[in-house]
């Protein structure tokens, strides 16, 4: 079976933009306004060339199967980066103002560096890389490099394909900017303080999780979860 990476399943549409800021409404807090549309277009397209319909409907997983969220979904990890990621830039510009640090390509960057996920996490490419992986591979692109192509495809800047490539695996084998290793700290701190909460599967952390780590048992968990937006 052939896929043409690129081909929208179905037209961009702003029913489509409106529920990528309503699952991200930190997508507000960006700047530039030229960088916030982009990064918008950026989830549209993936959404769109994907079975998902929204942000939201993504698994709260960090790879399909691994670190798996026991409640939550994708919104709320991009959610929880930004907001690390933001608080690490306030703790050094407020401490050290002579830092030179681009907020705007911080928080894009945080809210996008998943983008790849619509892909990853398809249904329908999860069901034909396990049928017949010896013919594109399972996966035949991680999230990290497919969200790299879909950042440069929409027209967002080298900076932030760099933090979505950068932010994952494939990091280990380039140089990162300080605006990638900021997102690529707060993406890993979040994922690996979920676990240690109790709030992912055990059996999704056996074989990624920080051995140092000794996870809690989390509380019940509320009957209705309640986020600002």
């Amino acid at each position: 079976m052939n896929y043409e990476a690129g081909k929208l399943k179905r037209p961009i549409t702003d029913e489509v933009r409106s529920s990528v800021v309503e699952d991200l409404p930190e997508l507000n807090q960006i700047k530039d306004s030229t960088l916030r549309a982009k990064a918008i277009e950026a989830w549209a397209h993936a959404l769109c060339e994907s079975s998902f319909q929204r942000i939201r409907d993504i698994p709260g997983e960090g790879n399909p199967g691994v670190f798996t969220l026991k409640r939550g979904n994708q919104a709320d990890h991009l959610r929880g980066v930004a907001h690390l990621a933001a608080k690490i830039v306030d703790e050094f510009e407020g401490s050290f103002p002579e830092v030179r640090i681009d907020r705007d390509i911080v928080l894009t960057g945080a809210l996008v560096h998943d983008v790849g996920k619509a892909w990853e996490f398809d249904p329908r490419n999860l069901e034909r890389w396990q049928r017949d992986p010896d013919r594109a591979g399972e996966p035949s692109l991680r999230h990290s490099v497919f969200g790299a192509h879909v950042c440069l495809a929409v027209g967002l800047p080298e900076e932030i394909a760099h933090i979505a490539l950068g932010h994952s695996r494939e990091g280990q084998h380039i140089g990162l900017s300080v605006e990638c290793y900021i997102v690529r700290t707060a993406d890993h701190s979040w994922w690996n303080l979920a676990g240690a909460l109790g709030l992912l599967t055990p059996e999704s952390m056996k074989a990624e999780a920080d051995k140092m780590v000794r996870p809690r048992h989390a509380a019940e968990a509320p009957l209705k979860q309640a986020r600002a937006g």
